[in-house]
């Protein structure tokens, strides 16, 4: 019966009934057929999604675990560096040649700055000086009643008494260092100066009438006593700002003699007790391998007090030299301007200016 089926020619004819079951038949074998084989497909696309997201994870983790070991000994090598700080000097090594001669740019590397001797402390520094000194001035002297009939003149001490005007005077000077920043120091400077020759003037004197063309003789002494502190105010390795102040005390007196016999001397006698205040600088310019330092020096200060007032003005060029044990040398040479003025009345008044060139040398100790 199967076989007649598959012939046409010899099938037999179906019913339309038998047709309807047969189309039906058809339809439940495809949907059964197609079911199995889409399930098939879900399954095999799910589980090549799983292995590749298998093989993403475990590429990540050995990505990041690479990464971890790379942190980790890259850490380690950096924990493993030594690390070096770097200290500020301290205010006691920013000091030059503190008592052994050495300074502070030697110190910190850099050998080839230009740095400042330093004075050390609990020393000595003392020096002796020589100035080729320039005196000009006025004074006025009268006793008893010359004044009120002649009237009060001032008297040139070059050109009415014939005093030199030029001369060579000594002074000597003594710092102790006793704090990093304080200094005491004292200077003397004695002077003797004389003149003789003719009065280019007529003029008063103490009581004796002189009269121009007239043979004299002129003899000045004076002494000057300096004490006081230096502070210094701002030190750096190579410059220095002090302020210094102190006593001043001056001492004149003035003979003037007539040179016809049997006649005697005025003598005028000027002393002045002051305050004195200032400032002090100096830069340093040039150092050497051997430590030799060539520096620039100013000083400017004011005297006031006992109805007088003084000023004075200074600059030079200092050259240093080290020495063995911790000393040192120097040798200082420049202009000097100084100047003293004091009216005790209109009888007495004293006016002098001192100025020149000076050469000093000393030692630090």
């Amino acid at each position: 019966m199967f076989f007649l089926d598959k012939i046409p020619c010899l099938a037999k004819p179906e019913s339309k009934s038998g047709a309807l079951w047969r189309e039906g038949m058809l339809r439940r074998t495809q949907t059964l057929l197609v079911c199995p084989v889409f399930v098939i497909l879900l399954f095999s696309s799910v589980s090549h999604a799983w292995d590749l997201t298998q093989a993403a994870f475990q590429g990540n983790h050995e990505r990041l675990a690479s990464a971890a070991t790379t942190q980790h000994r890259t850490v380690s090598h950096m924990e493993s560096r030594k690390i070096i700080k770097c200290r500020p000097l301290t205010e006691g090594q920013s000091s030059t040649w503190v008592g052994r001669g050495h300074s502070a740019g030697a110190e910190s590397g850099h050998a080839s700055e230009c740095a400042l001797p330093e004075h050390p402390t609990r020393g000595w520094e003392l020096a002796g000086e020589v100035s080729f000194t320039r005196t000009k001035g006025k004074v006025r002297f009268f006793r008893g009643n010359f004044g009120a009939f002649t009237g009060f003149d001032d008297v040139d001490l070059n050109a009415d008494m014939g005093l030199d005007d030029h001369g060579v005077e000594s002074s000597f000077m003594a710092m102790y260092k006793f704090r990093p920043k304080w200094a005491v120091r004292y200077s003397i400077m004695p002077m003797t100066m004389m003149g003789s020759g003719q009065a280019g003037k007529s003029f008063v004197f103490g009581n004796t009438q002189y009269t121009a063309g007239q043979p004299m003789k002129v003899e000045w002494e004076r002494l000057e006593q300096r004490l006081g502190l230096v502070y210094d105010a701002a030190h750096s390795h190579s410059s220095r700002l002090s302020l210094f102040g102190g006593y001043v005390r001056v001492t004149d007196r003035m003979k003037v003699m007539q040179m016809q016999a049997g006649m005697g001397e005025d003598i005028m006698d000027n002393d002045l007790n002051m305050g004195m205040a200032g400032i002090e600088f100096e830069k340093c310019l040039k150092s050497t391998h051997a430590k030799a330092t060539l520096s620039l020096e100013c000083a400017a200060g004011v005297a006031f007090l006992d109805d007088a007032f003084g000023s004075e003005a200074e600059t030079a060029l200092k050259y240093t030299i080290p020495m063995n044990s911790g000393r040192w040398g120097f040798v200082k040479g420049g202009y000097k301007y100084l100047t003293y003025k004091k009216k005790s009345s209109d009888a007495k008044m004293f006016d002098i200016v001192m100025e020149g060139g000076f050469l000093q040398m000393g030692l630090v100790f």
